[in-house]
């Protein structure tokens, strides 16, 4: 019988972070992108807060990993107190996944609510 071991990360390491104020402010930059490149993106939700982490690959740093260390080399995020499976943009729609359900993901969510949350004040 296979042993199977759920291992998630044991830490995250943001090095930038990107406060938007509004989830419309975040999804508009999303869709910039989305249009300039032809990409599909996706943003994630859990915990209140919309949110995309560009994560490094394992490949990059595979003694971190092998540690339980994960980077995200960027988290944009802004507030979205409620779940919405899309935001729509002019005639764009972004597709918004909740990620509740990933430890990971919601921990990062939470951090990010508790300690980091734009200012109405700030752009």
């Amino acid at each position: 019988m296979v042993s199977i071991i759920h291992s998630p990360p044991q830490e995250i390491v943001v090095t930038g972070l990107t406060s938007f104020t509004s989830q419309q402010n975040l999804a508009s930059m999303i869709a910039f992108v989305m249009n300039v490149s032809g990409q599909p993106m996706a943003l994630y939700w859990a915990e209140g807060v919309v949110f995309l982490a560009d994560f490094v690959e394992p490949e990059a740093l595979p003694d971190e990993y092998v540690k339980g260390k994960i980077y995200a080399s960027n988290v944009s995020h802004a507030p979205m107190a409620k779940y919405n499976n899309m935001i729509r943009v002019g005639n764009m729609e972004v597709p918004v996944i909740d990620v509740s359900s990933n430890i990971a993901l919601r921990d990062l969510a939470r951090w990010i609510r508790e300690n980091h949350q734009a200012s109405p004040d700030k752009s």
